[in-house]
């Protein structure tokens, strides 16, 4: 038996006073594939590029089929995924206002293949000229932005999920995870073996270590529905409750400027009467982060009620993102209109 100190450092019985997995000996595993449909979802539904022909956007994740896990066993961490993504992307011409659609496939995600090697292909619905120049548009500017997804979602997987089956040795350190691998190991497969797990892990970008998360909001309103849809498309109604400060295209792929650019934003969808898709962001957030904002309205007879989802939020600013719908949206509405009592 080896003294404290002494002989083979595999045996040596860290200071773990929980008495878990000494020394990252055991074989650990943590199933990924849920947080990671999570995080495609929201990072592709933040993507939209604008070219001198128009402007796109993904609108939707119509397939996200595939697993991941990350495990440890002696002290290496090891990471298995593989997915194939199916997006839809849609936008229109400066010179049409039909809505032009298109998908964008993204194949052979895996811990095998580095971002540079996944197969993006990318296809229009229709044939015709205005089809033509915004799949163009895709095909140069937003399928590499999908790219860079892939590529943040590698780090993703280390710092989300290695420091789960890395536990922390004597001092608060990580154990260093040398690839078993030989030196032919592709580029990602290497850089993930090599992570350093540990207590401080460095600083990524903001947009990839920041936790994001949604929520979910309710209000009633005494009015009707197309009166109460109005309040946030219509930029007359807008600048009445927010004081004047609202600048507003209301079409969609139409730009708003709130609150002397607090806010600031996209119409991405607008359902007359039904619904409003937004990308949304708040002016304290990292640069290029955007929310996701869905505004649906229902007429309940007596009254019309809206719910709003909104995923992507900073989670550090929660609080404050749920405050400030009820402060700057909601109650101006009922104060400035009279929606908050009587009847229709």
């Amino acid at each position: 038996m080896a003294l404290w100190g002494q002989g083979d450092p595999r045996w040596i019985v860290e200071e773990r006073e929980d008495t878990k997995n000494v020394n990252n000996w055991h074989w650990s595993e943590v199933d990924a594939s849920n947080s990671s449909k999570k995080f495609f979802k929201e990072k592709f539904l933040e993507l939209g590029v604008t070219g001198s022909e128009g402007s796109v956007r993904v609108s939707e994740v119509t397939k996200c089929n595939g697993e991941a896990t990350v495990n440890n066993r002696k002290g290496k961490v090891i990471y298995f995924f593989e997915w194939d993504i199916e997006l839809k992307w849609c936008g229109k011409t400066e010179m049409s206002n039909d809505n032009i659609t298109g998908k964008i496939l993204i194949e052979n995600v895996s811990e095998e293949n580095t971002a540079d090697e996944v197969d993006i292909t990318t296809r229009q619905e229709k044939n015709g000229s205005e089809h033509s120049k915004l799949h163009s548009i895709v095909k140069q500017q937003l399928a590499p932005k999908c790219r860079e997804v892939i590529a943040q979602y590698i780090q993703f997987l280390q710092t989300e999920h290695g420091k789960q089956v890395i536990l922390p040795t004597k001092g608060g350190q990580g154990i260093n995870a040398v690839s078993a691998k030989p030196a032919t190991v592709n580029t990602i497969k290497k850089k993930m073996d090599e992570t350093v797990i540990s207590k401080a892990p460095a600083k990524k970008t903001e947009n990839v270590t920041m936790k994001r998360t949604e929520l979910t909001l309710r209000d009633t309103f005494k009015c009707r529905r197309d009166d109460l849809f109005q309040c946030f498309v219509n930029p007359d109604r807008m600048k009445a409750y927010f004081g004047g400060e609202a600048e507003v295209d209301p079409r969609e792929s139409g730009k708003f400027t709130l609150l002397g650019g607090a806010i600031t934003g996209t119409y991405l969808e607008i359902h007359p009467v039904e619904k409003i898709q937004q990308h949304w962001r708040f002016k304290d957030w990292p640069a290029d982060m955007y929310s996701s904002v869905t505004l649906t309205f229902k007429d309940t007879g007596s009254s019309t009620e809206v719910t709003l989802h909104q995923t992507g939020v900073p989670q550090s600013t929660l609080e404050q993102i749920k405050g400030g719908w009820s402060r700057y949206y909601f109650n101006p509405i009922k104060m400035t209109f009279g929606y908050g009592s009587g009847s229709l």
